[in-house]
Order: structure tokens, then C-alpha cells, then sequence
């Protein structure tokens, strides 16, 4: 009877870690991939990853900027500055244009790596 019982907790313990392997194996959570958080709390509300909502499809949208990723940051940041700073006929300004004059809200307290996580994270 002993031996039954060592033998049921043996084969017990290695199914057990069996499925530890499988999960360490899947990859991240999704709550641990960068900017997915960060896009669902500042940007989900407006936009998606490849459709137009109120605001356009953030998919391919840092080579739409023709890498010039400082000027797509601060876009993000605060649009209507970079709209004042470089008008109407900048990348900016047609966006602006295009999208009916929509203000986006400002997101001055994101950083920099956080924007840009957001923006990978829609290419996925």
C-alpha cells in the first residue's frame, strides 16, 4: 500500500511539473507585453491596430511617418503643437485635416519609450 501511494505522488509531482514546463513555454502574458497595457489605458478608446475608429489605424503608423519617430513622438504627445509648429501641410497637419480637425487629447505624461512600445505593439 505504501508503495502505491509513493507512486501515485511520484506520478503526480511529475504531471505537475510537466505542465510548468507548458506554461513557461508559451511566452509572456499578454499583460507583460509592451505597450499593451499602456495602449489600452491611453489609446484603445480612439483607435484600434487596422481599423479606422475615431481616430485612424495605429498599424504601420511609424513608417507612415517616413521615420522621423521624434516628430511622431511628439505628435502623440501633444498634437496640436506639432500641428502650431510645422502647419497645416506638414504629415501632421494632413492627418489633422483628414481626421476633421479632431483634437487628439494630449498624453504629455507618457515617455518617449512608452509611445514608441505603444506603436510596436500595434505592428504585432
Amino acid at each position: 500500500m505504501k508503495k502505491m501511494v509513493l507512486a501515485f505522488l511520484g506520478a503526480t509531482l511529475l504531471a505537475a511539473c510537466g505542465q510548468n514546463e507548458q506554461k513557461q513555454d508559451s511566452g509572456p502574458a499578454e499583460a507583460e507585453v509592451p505597450g499593451r497595457q499602456l495602449f489600452q489605458s491611453n489609446c484603445a478608446q480612439c483607435h484600434a491596430a487596422k481599423e479606422d475608429r475615431t481616430g485612424p489605424a495605429l498599424s504601420g503608423a511609424i513608417g507612415r511617418w517616413g521615420g522621423d519617430t521624434a516628430k511622431m513622438i511628439a505628435f502623440v504627445k501633444n498634437s496640436q503643437q506639432v500641428i502650431a509648429t510645422d502647419g497645416e501641410n506638414s504629415y501632421a497637419g494632413k492627418l489633422y485635416i483628414k481626421w476633421n480637425k479632431s483634437v487628439m487629447p494630449l498624453h504629455t505624461s507618457l515617455s518617449d519609450a512608452e509611445v514608441m512600445d505603444i506603436l510596436r505593439y500595434m505592428d504585432k
